[in-house]
């Protein structure tokens, strides 16, 4: 399973569990979908920055599990794969 495959798989599992909490799991949800529909490079990057902003760099907090945890873990893959292509 690719970085992206498994942040999409598991961020609205995560999203219905946390979202209460963390109400910016909503984005990272959207954001993810938008990367893995997106062609185009410099969209991608914008939604990864985005996607970093929101995360602040992917810190899973302190309640996290470990889906957050390997949410945020294959999104930062993920970006950092998208920065070296």
């Amino acid at each position: 399973m690719t970085d992206l495959s498994t942040a999409l798989e598991l961020a609205p599992v995560v999203e219905r569990v946390h979202g209460d909490n963390h109400p910016e799991l909503t984005r990272v949800r959207e954001l993810t979908e938008q990367i893995s529909q997106s062609a185009v490079a410099t969209e991608t990057t914008q939604l990864f920055r985005e996607l970093r902003t929101i995360t602040q760099d992917y810190a899973v907090p302190s309640d996290g599990c470990e889906a957050f945890t390997s949410v945020y873990d294959s999104l930062r893959a993920a970006d950092a794969s998208h920065a070296k292509a």
